[in-house]
């Protein structure tokens, strides 16, 4: 079959451009559509004058001086417009445009092109790509002297991009390869998808990134790219892939914010930024160019099935025959090879060992397991899939390297490691024969603590069957329930965990014990303690560790009562409980117990005899406080309290609010109860305390002294002495005494009968001093009106029955 063809020359300035020859059969509607695209604009650069474009320049892919100007040095090599185009019938134009010259005034270039019509689809005649027709020697630069194109029904191919010729292009541009593999992949995924303009300083380089392109896209693509070689207008270009050459009608400026345009400039230009997320495939991809084998990808392309609708593993299948032939790729590559192949169970042919079922790929696994690069999470899983295949390879080099990757992984299988990857990896050991190690187990073991069901389940199942992991699980569980949360492992043991192992892990078997027995809210705990004691074993019942794993499965974090620690302490020797190192939750009850505890003296008694002297300062006075609070409530104070409570609350700074509160309250209380402690009030007034003195104060007008008074008249005197000593010790003091006298004791008096101030002045004057004279004084009534209401008040209380 003839092709159809055409011939569009200028020669004339007087004519201008015309089409000089065309098939008869050729439909004449085309030639409108057609003439933009055989049109030529030769770049800024091009010479004044050129001469005929002859066989010699085609045979180099550019215009080669050889007219009588061609001495002069001074004519450049102009570009070669071959593009491929897609018609509005459906058609396409495989087109070749060449400059024959340049007129004086430089207004007008000859040029001339020849170009044939194709198919809607399909490849050229001769099972040619369009780009296999760069500079074939079947393209004409002149129109056949008859007007009639001679019969053309196959391109001879050229040959002029061969193996080597791209290995070297590939290899020179290496650094823009994977972004314009990237772009080229994605020209047929939408149609609206971006147009890659290329910038290279001759045309022969673009022919090569579009052969390139045509290379790695499969073969239905690659007869369907549209391309042009060069265009002085590149933004006006339709095609997929325009080439220009730089001082083009084109700024990177204008098209870098538009998703129309990939821009890739080999000629020192600005080329458009590396996408955001990389295509394996285009990794790939490059790695197969630079290693000289492009005819990989016609292979992959052939191992796609029905069932590859979409490009998912494009990448899988062109990195498994990439790494069959020796190729290294980097993990993504790697983890994409063997994916494909689990998900087709199928591999490159010529890829077979010798097993009887023929599925196991020798040379692609063994090249897995060699790896070259640091392998990541994705590809782990992904050899997992195979982890069977791994086998064979246990005792060869590749499986030796493998192996100790698996050993490094393993180790940093940290907690935050997703669980599916951690049992993968453990498939991978299994088949490898790769012991576990500590980080292993540690992430198992957290993964049996999680609060996900599913999780323990499927971690267990697949530790059980290995006795040596199991094992070092259980110790791992042991170790958490000893030292870290033992509630973790009790919520393990509630679920259905199977506690026939647990014998000689004496803290799994309390956590076991506390699982299988919940304890009642008005259950005694320190029963429970000892109860989870004897469940550890007798021969690890007096082991510290397990009485501190007990109380931890009881109280966890929180402190015990007054109470339960007065229970405690009475139960566990004193060497005991300081060996568990409970001796500070102990504290911790006393510190922190309310103001009324009845318990927390007595226990704060004991603690400081038990511990006293291992504690810091501040936390021994706050014990000893505590005690001073109580032997006050109890009457069995000893003298000097006052001072002493003065200087325990200065070095128990800062105080627990609690204790603070319990031992000023008892110590204004006994202060004011009706027994004589002068020296004690003398000591609080002379530390000039504001706070208590206030506090004081307050509590004698609050009531209690006038209820002491009502039941003792001498406490009366009592009072009269406290609030008249350390007179002028300070201007607060003094303040608040005479305040009390006024308003306090000089009311209660006044009420008192004659027999109640006589025994006030009794009390009086058996103490040291001129008391009786001083209250004399003070109480004495001026006028006749005082005198009788003090008659008055004798006769009603004579009056009065007993």
């Amino acid at each position: 079959m003839t092709l159809q063809q055409l011939h569009y020359s200028c020669s004339s300035a007087a004519s201008g451009p015309r089409f000089t020859a065309a098939s008869p059969d050729l439909p004449a509607l085309l030639l409108g559509e057609t003439e933009p695209l055989l049109a030529y604009e030769p770049p800024d650069t091009a010479p004044a004058s050129a001469p005929a474009h002859g066989s010699a320049a085609v045979a180099t892919g550019s215009t080669t001086p050889t007219g009588p100007d061609a001495a002069t040095g001074e004519l450049t090599d102009l570009p070669v417009v071959f593009s491929h185009n897609r018609l509005s019938d459906g058609t396409r134009l495989l087109c070749r445009t060449v400059c024959t010259g340049t007129y004086l005034r430089g207004r007008r270039h000859a040029f001339h092109a020849h170009a044939v019509r194709l198919t809607q689809d399909g490849p050229l005649p001769g099972g040619l790509l369009p780009i296999e027709a760069w500079e074939s020697p079947s393209w004409a630069d002149t129109t056949p002297d008859d007007g009639i194109p001679i019969p053309l029904a196959a391109f001879a191919p050229a040959r002029r991009i061969g193996k080597e010729g791209l290995l070297e292009f590939v290899t020179a541009r290496a650094e823009r390869l994977e972004p314009f593999l990237t772009d080229v992949r994605a020209l047929f995924r939408s149609p609206d998808s971006p147009q890659l303009l290329v910038i290279e300083r001759d045309t022969t380089r673009i022919a090569h990134w579009i052969a390139v392109a045509s290379a790695v896209l499969p073969r239905e693509h690659a007869h369907r790219l549209t391309f042009t070689t060069y265009t002085r207008r590149p933004l006006l270009a339709r095609h997929q892939i325009v080439g220009a050459l730089p001082g083009s009608d084109f700024d990177y400026a204008h098209v870098a914010a538009d998703r129309r345009y990939r821009v890739h400039d080999c000629a020192g230009g600005q080329s458009s930024p590396v996408r955001d997320e990389p295509d394996p495939w285009a990794v790939v991809a490059a790695r197969v160019l630079l290693a000289g084998k492009p005819a990989l990808f016609t292979e992959a392309a052939r191992l796609r099935t029905a069932g590859d609708r979409d490009t998912t593993h494009d990448a899988g299948r062109l990195a498994a025959v990439a790494l069959r032939e020796g190729i290294v790729l980097d993990s993504a590559g790697r983890a994409a090879a063997a994916r494909w192949a689990r998900q087709h169970g199928q591999l490159p042919p010529g890829d077979r060992t010798d097993r009887a079922d023929g599925t196991v790929p020798g040379a692609v696994i063994a090249a897995l397991a060699r790896g070259g690069t640091p392998r990541t999470s994705a590809e782990w899983a992904a050899l997992a899939e195979l982890a069977e295949h791994f086998g064979p390879l246990t005792d060869h080099p590749a499986g030796e390297r493998l192996r100790r990757d698996l050993r490094a992984e393993l180790d940093r299988a940290t907690p935050g490691e997703p669980l599916e990857q951690v049992l993968s990896l453990l498939r991978l050991a299994e088949a490898l024969r790769v012991d576990h190690t500590p980080v292993l187990t540690a992430r198992l073991s957290a993964a049996l603590l999680g609060e996900a069901k599913q999780d323990r389940e499927r971690v267990w199942a697949a530790v059980t069957g290995r006795p040596g992991l199991t094992a070092a699980v259980l110790d791992a569980l042991e170790r958490t329930a000893a030292t870290g949360d033992p509630s973790s492992v009790v919520r393990l043991l509630t679920t259905g965990f199977p506690k026939d192992r647990l014998v000689d892990h004496p803290h799994l078997r309390m956590a076991a014990a506390v699982a299988g027995r919940p304890l009642p809210p008005d259950q005694d705990r320190t029963d429970l303690l000892t109860a989870l004691t004897r469940a550890a074993g007798r021969r690890h019942g007096s082991d510290p560790a397990v009485l501190r794993t007990a109380y931890r499965l009881i109280w966890g974090s929180a402190r015990p009562t007054p109470a339960e620690a007065a229970a405690l302490l009475a139960r566990l020797p004193a060497e005991r409980h300081r060996a568990a190192g409970l001796d500070d939750v102990l504290v911790r009850s006393a510190l922190e117990s309310g103001p009324d505890d009845e318990h927390a003296p007595a226990v704060a008694r004991t603690l400081i005899l038990r511990c006293g002297q291992r504690l810091d300062p501040r936390r021994r006075a706050a014990l000893l406080l505590l005690d001073q609070a109580g032997a006050l409530a109890d009457g069995e104070e000893q003298p000097g309290f006052a001072a002493r409570v003065l200087a325990l609350r200065e070095q128990a700074a800062p105080l627990e609010p609690a204790i603070d509160e319990r031992v000023c309250g008892a110590l204004l209380r006994r202060l004011l109860s009706g027994e004589p402690c002068h020296d004690e009030l003398s000591a609080l007034v002379r530390s000039g305390d504001e706070e208590l003195l206030t506090a004081y104060a307050r509590m004698a007008r609050s009531g209690l002294a006038d209820l002491v008074l009502r039941r003792s008249p001498e406490f009366a005197g009592v009072c009269f002495m406290a609030w008249n000593a350390e007179a002028g010790e300070s201007d607060l003091w003094d303040d608040l005494r005479n305040e009390l006298l006024a308003t306090v004791l000089r009311p209660a008096v006044r009420r008192m009968t004659r027999e109640e101030l006589d025994e006030v002045q009794w009390f009086l004057s058996e103490q040291d001093g001129a008391w009786d004279e001083m209250f004399l004084d003070w109480n004495r009534r001026p006028g006749v009106l005082g005198r009788l209401g003090s008659l008055c008040r004798t006769a009603g209380a004579r009056a009065r029955p007993d």
